[in-house]
């Protein structure tokens, strides 16, 4: 018995593992996609600015 939990355990583990993986990307893709739109705002802010 033990052994088939553990075989079942593994392998919902690896799909689990999988979709954390894509979450995570995700998150950081929207993290580093709000860190870098800062920038560019305020980079078009002062070219408006002094134009």
């Amino acid at each position: 018995m033990k052994i088939r939990k553990e075989k079942k355990n593994g392998q919902g583990g690896i799909f689990k593992d999988i979709l954390i993986e894509i979450r995570d990307s995700i998150l950081f893709e929207l993290v580093w996609n709000i860190l870098m739109f800062i920038p560019r705002m305020m980079i078009r802010l002062i070219k408006n600015i002094f134009n």
